[in-house]
């Protein structure tokens, strides 16, 4: 299938770009803010992308599927934006309560984040991936451009909110360049859609609490230091999945359309990124140490440990991805969203449990136990569902 491959190219490089370019906005201001203010800001940020979930509401995966099964852009589309902007005004109404200066301003880029979302799904439902590519491109770069511009927590989430704004209206203009039927104004009802994306809402909104979980737990029990340490582990483990999102995300349109040709393709990419997964955390295991000095600098030597184990975490992190992406093509998010649910039960124990006994070890082991289990869980529900990729031959 060229035209798959040509997208997952597309979607690779853009993950390329934006991972690359995260990781040098974590060094930056990693090294600008020391361990205790990049901890306050990883706290700060890791709430965003929480309220980020909460004010998408699912409506991103459900906008691919239904986009591209469609092959234009209709009205869900603007309902899909009319519902994230008003959930993301619910979030702001409650972040004056963490008495977080920083914190509230942050929060106000939900709303450009919704707009820019809406944007994102839809170039990628209706493959134009270049153009996804270059929206990674330009965000990379105005977070990058932030991160050198500001002297401390509070101007960087200024200056973060400010390039946001930007953003948007730029990802605004392309689509409404290329995209025939584009359209998000005038907004449209929001309520017909609620029902259709609850199970999208919970799954992304579960998974999000997942990824999150590590960090809020230590900040809250033991402090911006080790929130900093924890942070700068799990963000480069976290770049190490841009595979499977390029791959999987330029999956998602194609089985939605029921493509026999991609689900075996589906099938092989998940023996690829299982080989790709083991060599990332072989890498991590012998070069830790090189890697976290190169990357953050002497004041994270306590991380070194840390990234040799949670590297491991990658490989049943490729197991549930690729359950949770085939049940959701097939329309099981239900199922998806039970395995989720369960995970996240086990995490939580997981933490609470390891993180008070032995702190910034028992957070690390926590998110590698966590992961296996999550693995585990996807596992039992998706055979008690009819499997669908690894009966398929060749």
């Amino acid at each position: 299938m060229p035209s798959l491959r040509r997208d997952s190219t597309w979607l690779l490089l853009a993950r390329l770009t934006a991972q690359g370019l995260a990781v040098l906005f974590t060094v930056v201001i990693a090294r600008k803010l020391g361990v205790d203010g990049f901890g306050q800001f990883s706290f700060i940020a890791s709430l965003l992308l929480v309220g980020n979930t909460f004010t998408n509401f699912g409506t991103d995966t459900f906008l691919i599927r239904e986009t591209a099964r469609a092959n234009r852009v209709n009205e869900i589309a603007a309902q899909s934006l009319a519902l994230q902007l008003f959930l993301s005004a619910l979030y702001c109404l409650a972040m004056p309560a963490f008495r977080n200066t920083p914190l509230l301003v942050y929060s106000l880029a939900l709303f450009p984040l919704a707009v820019f979302s809406v944007n994102n799904a839809l170039l990628r439902a209706l493959n134009r991936m270049d153009l996804f590519w270059l929206l990674s491109l330009l965000n990379g770069a105005f977070q990058i451009l932030a991160a050198i511009f500001s002297s401390d927590v509070f101007t960087l989430c200024l200056s973060l909110l400010f390039g946001q704004v930007l953003l948007s209206g730029i990802s605004y203009l392309i689509c409404r360049a290329s995209l025939p039927t584009f359209r998000l104004f005038p907004l449209g009802k929001f309520s017909p859609l609620f029902k259709l994306i609850l199970p999208f809402a919970a799954l992304t909104i579960l998974l999000v609490l997942m990824q999150r979980l590590g960090v809020l737990t230590v900040s809250a029990l033991l402090g911006d230091s080790a929130a900093g340490l924890f942070s700068s582990v799990t963000r480069i483990v976290d770049g190490l999945k841009l595979g499977h999102y390029a791959i999987l995300g330029a999956l998602l349109p194609a089985l939605a359309r029921g493509s026999a040709d991609s689900w075996r393709s589906f099938r092989k990419a998940f023996a690829l990124l299982m080989s790709v997964s083991f060599a990332f955390a072989f890498v991590l295991l012998v070069f830790a140490q090189p890697i976290v000095l190169i990357l953050y600098g002497d004041e994270f030597t306590r991380a070194v440990q840390l990234l040799a184990l949670l590297g491991w975490s990658l490989l049943p992190y490729t197991v549930s991805s690729f359950i949770s992406y085939d049940l959701i093509a097939r329309g099981l998010e239900n199922t998806v969203v039970k395995s989720a649910f369960v995970s996240l039960v086990i995490y939580l124990v997981l933490y609470l449990w390891l993180v008070p006994s032995q702190g910034l070890t028992g957070a690390v082991w926590a998110a590698l136990f966590g992961e296996c289990f999550q693995g585990m869980v996807f596992g039992i529900y998706y055979f008690r569902s009819k499997p669908s990729f690894v009966s398929v031959s060749g």
